[in-house]
């Protein structure tokens, strides 16, 4: 019985320390990991349009934030062709709303290797690209969520709109 108590308060411990982690990283510059965290505000913000994403087609992952949260995710970075592309599995993690709100206002940052690049994120439509893109995907990534996913098309944008 005294062992079974020192477990529960061992596993209650443990609760509140993940939970308390979560909380805290509400108030983080970015997620930590996989943890959502709080506004992207650290890094060089580059100014001019990216026309070519080339240079972050070897980025596993990137930090994104959309205007309309407080809060930034890590997520993967697909580059084809000089354009990029950030893919949200609509059933994984569970709970996760990123991809419906992106559709309502696509306003968001990205942050890569440190500088915070401001863009709109479109939902791709078109099967064809889609497909494309999906092929560059599965050849990055190849451990991947099953369910639905959808494409964003990630375009440049000034920097104060």
């Amino acid at each position: 019985m005294v062992v079974l108590r020192w477990v529960m308060r061992i596993v209650a411990g443990l609760v509140v320390l993940v939970a308390l982690g979560f909380f805290g990283a509400r108030f983080h510059d970015g997620p930590l990991g996989p943890i959502p965290g709080g506004p992207l505000v650290a890094g060089d913000a580059v100014a001019g349009p990216v026309t070519d994403w080339s240079f972050a087609a070897a980025a596993e992952e990137i930090e994104l934030q959309l205007l309309s949260q407080s809060r930034s995710r890590t997520t993967w970075f697909i580059v084809r062709d000089g354009k990029a592309f950030i893919p949200a599995a609509t059933e994984f993690p569970p709970g996760k709303t990123w991809h419906r709100d992106a559709l309502r206002d696509g306003r968001a940052i990205l942050r890569i290797s440190g500088r915070r690049y401001p863009v709109t994120l479109t939902k791709v439509e078109d099967a064809t690209l889609t497909a494309s893109v999906r092929d560059v995907a599965f050849q990055k990534y190849p451990a991947r969520p099953t369910g639905d996913v959808w494409l964003f098309a990630v375009t440049p944008r000034a920097a104060g709109s």
